[in-house]
């Protein structure tokens, strides 16, 4: 008998085990999602901006009239689409942050 008690809580501990290491599966570090969506965003940004410097205005007007709407001067000269794409680091990074920190509540909220 006591040895079926004995495997009873072996497998209990066990089962508590396996729910820890899920918890912790389960959580994104919020910095690296934050600078993994902020470099995306940014690197997108700063290719679209090269590609408004170089193209006729009519094709890109309508693209940098939605731009310009978050990144002010973005698409006009170098120095302002580079200084936008800093800019929209931030963003990125900001939004990433955020997302990593609600997921990681409503993964915990809802396993």
């Amino acid at each position: 008998i006591k040895v079926n008690n004995l495997c009873k809580l072996v497998d209990k501990l066990e089962d508590r085990k396996v729910e820890l290491s899920m918890e912790k599966a389960t959580r994104i570090s919020t910095i690296g999602l934050g600078l993994a969506l902020g470099l995306a965003w940014a690197l997108g940004i700063l290719l679209v901006g090269i590609v408004a410097l170089v193209a006729p205005d009519f094709a890109v007007d309508p693209f940098r009239d939605m731009f310009n709407i978050f990144y002010p001067g973005w698409g006009k000269s170098i120095g302002e689409t580079l200084l936008m794409t800093v800019w929209s680091f931030t963003h990125g990074f900001v939004g990433g942050f955020l997302i990593g920190i609600f997921y990681n509540f409503f993964a915990t909220k809802f396993n």
